[in-house]
């Protein structure tokens, strides 16, 4: 811009600047006639034909103040990247117009700056790793689970015992007045569940099938039931009485996956459960490991915008994950007694919690060199294509192959290898040498976040990418 703005600064609490820009008229008055000739086309001005009144007539009828409001938008597109440039702001998002004066023309932003993070000594860090295990006891527990899973209910030729599953005929009346009426009725027994009525189960016991038997109980006098404190009289037939049969080791062996013997289940439940606890033990240590470098970090400081912006993801990933049951936000908000404002509240320490670590590993990242390749980006759009399955997949594939997939999977892969390098830090290993080509990686980060910003607003992946598996 030839003709120099007036620009001052002063800096704000939490990584904010306000900018204010003092417009010359050279630079002012060709947006302003603009601004005049809109409203003179718009609003009929006596004595001249629609749009054709002049410059000055427009600002006498409706004042300069009107007409600077009117050219607002305008005027931030001229002024606000230059005043950027020689106020040598680092600019850490969009900024907002706090106020503007007619006369003598001036703006004044609050402008975001970057965020301000300072790692500390990290590299001294240290955190102690658990290793999965899996004991004997923890594999026959799991036997155990199998074997009551494949337990099958048998009649026997014995009286019943708790825990057996009988078929009754049950009648029940409390002065003359019917209380219950079951037919063929099929009723576990239990010595400590709760029944209809205390000692109704243990009425049973000792009892064969076709034996027949009347009894008495009374309801407590606490009981919710109509009848509380009162005798009831019933009658009962025996039909059946069940045991539980469990499988023996081979039987079961077999049927939970046609393993040879029992020592191969065993083994096979062992390994898994081994596998499992181990995928476990790594990601709570990968997040064990990103919150203490977080809480090592002598500085995190950003812009309230960021976490605005945090918490409106954090709102958006709620009402997608909502709207995958069928239940919209504001049913959602109905059900929970809970206004938009107040979910927001609750919402806000995780947003915190997310976003000190993005910036934190983040700037991990820098320090430590993490950089991509254009072969790490291809081979993670293939891995993820894999996993879904059919025609999908191709369309899958298309998707993340678009600059937003693209600049999503770029985030997601170099956050991923930032941590590991955490992990590798935490637990003190050798530290390989990163070898990249930074200008490379510039280029290729370059290319991909323009073409995203150029990228119509729906071609985006939105929260339909898929989620990186950490």
């Amino acid at each position: 811009m030839a003709d120099t703005l007036t620009v001052t600064t002063e800096q704000l609490e939490n990584r904010e600047v306000r900018l204010t820009v003092e417009i010359p008229d050279s630079v002012a008055t060709p947006v302003l006639r603009k601004a005049a000739r809109r409203i003179a086309g718009e609003v009929r001005v006596p004595g001249f034909r629609p749009g054709k009144a002049p410059y000055e007539v427009i600002v006498r009828r409706f004042g300069r103040e009107t007409l600077v409001q009117e050219a607002l938008e305008d005027l931030v597109e001229t002024v606000y990247a230059d005043a950027l440039t020689q106020s040598e702001i680092q600019a850490g998002g969009m900024p907002s117009l706090d106020q503007f004066t007619a006369e003598p023309l001036s703006l004044t932003f609050r402008v975001p700056q970057r965020p301000l993070v300072e790692l500390g000594d990290y590299r001294e860090l240290r955190v102690p790793y658990t290793e999965a295990t899996v004991s004997p006891e923890d594999v026959d527990a799991l036997i155990d689970n199998l074997r009551q899973e494949h337990t099958t209910w048998v009649p026997v030729e014995r009286p019943a015992q708790f825990g057996d599953l009988v078929t009754v005929d049950l009648h029940g009346e409390v002065d003359g007045e019917t209380t219950i009426e079951q037919e063929n009725w099929d009723l576990e027994l239990s010595e400590t569940g709760e029944a209809l009525i205390p000692g109704l189960d243990a009425a049973f016991i000792g009892l064969a099938a076709g034996d027949q038997k009347s009894f008495t109980l009374t309801y407590p006098e606490d009981s919710t039931s109509q009848w509380a404190g009162k005798v009831a009289n019933f009658t009962t037939t025996m039909h059946t009485v069940k045991a539980e049969l469990a499988p023996s080791d081979d039987a079961l062996a077999a049927e939970a996956g046609e393993f040879d013997n029992m020592e191969a289940l065993r083994s096979h439940l062992q390994a898994n459960l081994y596998e499992e606890r181990k995928d476990q033990a790594e990601n709570l240590y990968r997040q064990t490991v990103a919150d203490a470098f977080v809480a090592a970090a002598t500085t995190v400081e950003y812009p309230p915008s960021l976490l605005e912006n945090e918490l409106n993801l954090i709102e958006n990933e709620q009402e997608a994950y909502y709207g995958e049951m069928g239940i919209d936000m504001e049913s959602f908000l109905r059900y929970t007694n809970q206004t938009r404002e107040g979910l927001r509240a609750q919402l806000r320490p995780m947003a915190e919690r997310r976003l000190r670590q993005r910036l934190v590993v983040t700037e991990l990242a820098r320090a430590e060199g993490v950089h991509l390749h254009e072969e790490d980006l291809e081979a993670e759009i293939e891995r993820l294509a894999e996993t879904t399955s059919g025609a999908n997949a191709d369309a899958y594939r298309e998707m993340l192959h678009t600059p937003g997939g693209q600049l999503y999977l770029m985030e997601t892969l170099t956050n991923r290898l930032a941590i590991d390098r955490m992990v590798a830090i935490a637990k003190g290993e050798p530290l390989a040498p990163l070898h990249h080509d930074d200008t490379a990686e510039n280029d290729l980060m370059a290319e991909t976040m323009a073409a995203a910003l150029a990228e119509p607003a729906d071609a985006a992946p939105g929260e339909t990418a898929a989620s990186d598996d950490e």
